[in-house]
């Protein structure tokens, strides 16, 4: 054997070896999962849902990765079409998204970059609602299932519009280790509600697998609920288009689907951004048990874009209505 076939055959072994340690390492940290205990028993209160002529939700996709497989992620918006207002759940990243994190620290930009960097939109979201005909200028409110900034900084993005937030997530956003750490960024925050002035509070009104509640409209299509554990205000949006067609939209309780279907934990990539990882744990927990109780209820976390493909068939820019 020549000189040459050696150093080629000593090469192809080093690539092979680089592949299979890059996939390992990929499994390590995506979809190596840990199993969660069983939730704590709770009674389910099921609520009473009439359609509302006009009620629909659209998929507003502003970042995608890794699209034509199944683990692929997205971020965006949901758009939320009611007779007495529209809402938004979510805004997705901002446009803005690299310059916002220029100033930060060497190892937390890499890390802001790599991970929520790649699901910048390349499409603003105001111009992704005008291709559905929606009016920014128009919105009645923007709900926020969390203040991260790949949730949050699609604000930047759109007009003044009234953002719907607890006190305990206008806390956890305005603290100046939440924002030195990049979980959010100051500019988004300012868009926010007035610290101590909370624009989404709880009701002692049980709903599903819940103890608390806040009937948005007061008429039983969107209903939010508490999801501490991600962040600790972190909440969930039941969406009731009629009595058959129903999602709920969990936020980052959960990294994909899963995580409720197969009671598993956070990947270890993902794992440090849960402000309480043991109350993280038992809210999947809770979402399985809900998932068991309720298989009809589409569950959509943030980023897991299958389910999102379930539920709007379609694909991005659809809207599914309750008729």
């Amino acid at each position: 054997m020549s000189a040459v076939s050696k150093w080629l055959k000593r090469l192809l072994l080093l690539f092979l070896a680089a592949v299979l340690a890059a996939g390992a390492s990929f499994y390590v940290l995506y979809f190596r999962r840990t199993a969660l205990p069983p939730a704590s028993p709770h009674a389910i209160v099921a609520p009473s849902i009439a359609s509302l002529p006009g009620l629909a939700a659209c998929w507003m996709e502003t970042g995608k990765t890794f699209s034509n497989f199944s683990f692929g992620s997205t971020a965006g918006s949901i758009l939320v079409r009611h007779p007495a207002g529209d809402l938004l759940i979510d805004t997705g990243n901002s446009s803005h998204f690299n310059d916002e994190i220029r100033g930060y620290p060497f190892r937390t930009w890499l890390k802001l970059r790599f991970l929520a960097g790649q699901l910048t939109p390349k499409i603003p979201l105001p111009e992704l609602l005008g291709r559905v005909k929606e009016d920014p200028q128009r919105l009645r409110w923007v709900i926020l299932s969390h203040a991260h900034l790949d949730h949050a900084g699609g604000l930047m993005d759109l007009p003044r519009v009234p953002v719907l937030l607890t006190q305990r997530e206008l806390e956890f956003a305005n603290d100046p280790e939440v924002q030195a750490k990049g979980f959010a960024i100051a500019a988004h925050v300012l868009k926010f509600p007035v610290p101590g002035k909370p624009t989404l509070r709880f009701d002692p009104q049980p709903y599903e697998t819940f103890d608390e509640s806040a009937d948005l409209y007061k008429d039983g299509s969107v209903v939010v609920v508490p999801l501490g554990g991600h962040t600790p205000g972190s909440v969930g949006i039941f969406v009731n288009l009629s009595p058959n067609r129903r999602f709920f939209y969990v936020g980052d309780a959960v990294d994909d689907e899963r995580g409720f279907q197969e009671r598993v934990g956070k990947s270890l990539v993902l794992r440090d951004s849960d402000n309480d990882e043991a109350l993280a744990n038992q809210v999947v927990s809770r979402l399985s048990d809900l998932h068991r109780k309720l298989p009809g209820l589409a569950i959509l976390p943030a980023h897991g874009r299958s389910a999102y493909k379930k539920f709007f068939p379609s694909g991005p820019l659809s809207c599914v209505s309750g008729q």
